[in-house]
């Protein structure tokens, strides 16, 4: 999925801005993604390779629209930079707070509404 937002930010990207314009593209790849994020739904009723055939390629064009939409040219690099530290810093904080959840419901088992996050995940 990079790999693709990559190809399109150095390639592409300066094409479609040229020839479109910023305004009329941002329209178009708004406008498309609401097509994208409509079919999420009817994923829901695929399994295995057929799955993943639908959801990557969609997941590419919905990062390479959400490009278009957003963030002009020359703030790229920069709004590149602050999603990745953000997903990382996610990334690193979402199993403490996992964890911690999970022992403050064995820790009152029963008297309080994590308890019922507890039976679920066990």
């Amino acid at each position: 999925m990079s790999a693709s937002l990559l190809v399109y930010q150095l390639f592409f990207y300066q094409w479609v801005d040229k020839f479109l314009g910023t305004v009329n593209s941002s329209r178009i790849a708004a406008a498309l993604s609401i097509f994208i994020v409509a079919s999420n739904p009817f994923m829901t009723h695929l399994y295995g390779i057929e799955l993943s055939l639908a959801l990557y390629p969609a997941l590419m064009i919905k990062s390479i629209l959400s490009t278009t939409i957003g963030t002009p040219q020359d703030q790229r690099g920069a709004a590149n930079g602050i999603s990745t530290t953000a997903m990382s810093l996610v990334k690193a904080v979402a199993p403490i707070g996992a964890g911690a959840l999970y022992s403050h419901g064995h820790k009152n088992l029963g008297t309080q509404p994590s308890s019922q996050v507890t039976k679920w995940c066990s």
